[in-house]
């Protein structure tokens, strides 16, 4: 009990306090510290214990597997004499978190048996790596395989690979799959069914997906609101609000959803409203995203001065992408004074060193866009000297079952 709910101090107590403890004590102990993520003391334990099995291995070593810790996961994988699948899927686990999805790939395929889990392990690592095409590779691979049939866990990564590579045939593909397959049932697979069709432009098709579900959970919901915000939807956005609060509870990415949509669609006065509104009206107290979305609201409006008001007065330090945003603003509305202001702030926030390709045209665009020649040059100078170059452009194309990606300038690609 008191390790399911990781209540690890009196776990400890209750641990302590018994006079003779078998290896079933020991690894409800274990658990709970691995659970609640004290893996220091878990490790501590584990050197403590007089007798290790199967079970106490496994929970150290994803104890090391979520933390990414792929040199401790594999010591402890290779003391498990004989391996079952949770040691097998932990160890794909610990070197898709560590980012080694080469030997990710090798463990899988020394597998001597595998599940389903084996298989969303290994998509989920490479998703998080964003090798999105290698993900849906993977997909159409254990789904012709036929061995072992994907899940809802299985189509929801694969739909999000093709949402991230914009891929609307493979996402279209996929979905039938899912119809075939009766997984369509799955909120997890409705909501990524709407956000694959919002990144790829469908409209029609993720409202037809939100509608035509029988449960909407505020999931489904704030994929809706967010489809709509990436189309510039800012009106129907908040119809469909005012619809989702008759039937669902908003949370914090809700009014992520809603700020994006006014900003995308000039609503300046609702999203102001809006964010004034979370923490009175609906218990949402507004995190840095939210007060990015202000800023990035106002300064799409040309509302600069309350812009870098909102920055300064924030009770968060501001992320470079904040920054970015107002800079970026200042370049489209030719306001240097502002956007020396926030130039100021990047470089006592972040130095020289902290700038990136994006910054330095950023600031450079700014002075050239009112006609400032001799600093827009100097900022570029600064950039050479600095070595940063600026990043190339990427386009991509589905070939068969793989995405193939185009970096601008290059020739050498054989379709081309």
């Amino acid at each position: 009990m008191y390790s399911s709910i990781q209540r690890t101090d009196e776990a400890r107590k209750v641990f302590d306090s018994m006079e003779s403890k078998d290896t079933v004590a020991w690894n409800s102990m274990l658990d709970a510290y691995v659970s609640s993520g004290n893996l220091d003391f878990a490790l501590k334990l584990f050197r403590f214990m007089p007798k290790r099995d199967l079970f106490s291995l496994n929970i150290m070593l994803s104890g090391y597997a979520n933390l990414g810790n792929m040199d401790s996961a594999k010591a402890v994988f290779d003391e498990i004499p004989v391996k079952n699948l949770i040691s097998w899927n932990s160890m794909i686990l610990a070197c898709g978190n560590y980012g080694d999805m080469e030997e990710a790939l090798r463990v899988f395929d020394e597998m001597p048996e595998r599940d389903v889990i084996s298989w969303n392990t290994l998509l989920g690592a490479y998703l998080n790596n964003k090798m999105f095409d290698e993900v849906i590779l993977l997909f159409y691979k254990m789904k012709d395989e036929d061995i072992i049939p994907p899940d809802y866990l299985t189509v929801t990564t694969a739909l999000s690979a093709c949402a991230d590579l914009g891929s609307l045939e493979k996402g279209r593909e996929i979905h039938i799959y899912a119809l075939e397959k009766r997984l369509t049932s799955s909120m997890h697979v409705t909501t990524s069914l709407i956000d694959m069709y919002a990144k790829c432009g469908c409209l029609e098709s993720f409202l037809i997906v939100f509608y035509k579900s029988q449960v909407r959970d505020v999931f489904c919901w704030n994929a809706l609101l967010s489809g709509l915000a990436i189309h510039g939807y800012g009106v129907i956005a908040l119809k469909v609000f005012d619809e989702m609060l008759q039937r669902t509870k908003p949370d914090d990415v809700t009014f992520i959803a809603l700020l994006n949509a006014c900003s995308h669609s000039g609503l300046v006065k609702e999203g102001q409203t809006l964010f004034n509104s979370m923490e009175i009206n609906y218990n949402v107290t507004p995190k840095i995203e939210h007060y990015g979305c202000l800023v990035d609201l106002l300064g799409r409006a040309g509302c600069l001065e309350h812009a870098y008001k909102v920055i300064d007065e924030m009770p968060f330090r501001p992320g470079k992408s904040i920054l970015g945003a107002l800079l970026g603003a200042c370049v489209n509305h030719r306001d240097v004074v502002i956007g020396e202001k926030v130039v100021k702030i990047l470089l006592q926030s972040y130095g020289d060193d902290g700038l990136n390709d994006g910054d330095y045209m950023m600031v450079s665009n700014l002075y050239a866009s009112c006609e400032c020649w001799h600093e827009a040059d100097r900022w570029r100078a600064m950039m050479n000297d600095s070595g940063i170059v600026k990043t190339a452009g990427l386009s991509s194309i589905t070939i068969g079952n793989r995405v193939h990606n185009f970096l601008a300038g290059n020739f050498d690609f054989e379709f081309s």
